[in-house]
């Protein structure tokens, strides 16, 4: 009877510290989500001021140059932090159409 109460004991303790690691693991997920969305805000009030100095200077809004540019600089960090290139291109293409929307939305309506 007291080995049955030790193993059984000692599976919930296994069982809660396993609990316990899932939760911090969880909770760095949650506060890295919460830095990637901040740095994207950031990135897309930096993108509002170039669309803006573009509006300015009478520049369209694509310049599929500097983006190609950025995309193969982030390929190139992505592949080294272990990231797909085909992950990265997708992230990106995403994150340009969101900064060409935020500068298109400063235009004037007509």
């Amino acid at each position: 009877m007291l080995a049955m109460g030790l193993i059984t004991t000692n599976a919930q303790t296994q069982t809660a510290a396993k609990r316990d690691s899932l939760t911090i693991f969880r909770d760095k997920i949650d506060q890295l989500d919460k830095e990637i969305v901040r740095l994207l805000g950031e990135r897309m009030e930096a993108a509002r001021t170039i669309g803006a100095y573009k509006l300015t200077h009478n520049i369209g809004v694509v310049q599929s140059n500097r983006f190609n540019e950025v995309l193969q600089q982030a390929i190139t960090y992505g592949k080294e932090k272990g990231l797909s290139e085909e992950f990265i291109k997708a992230l990106y293409e995403d994150i340009h159409k969101e900064s060409i929307r935020q500068q298109e939305a400063l235009k004037p309506q007509q």
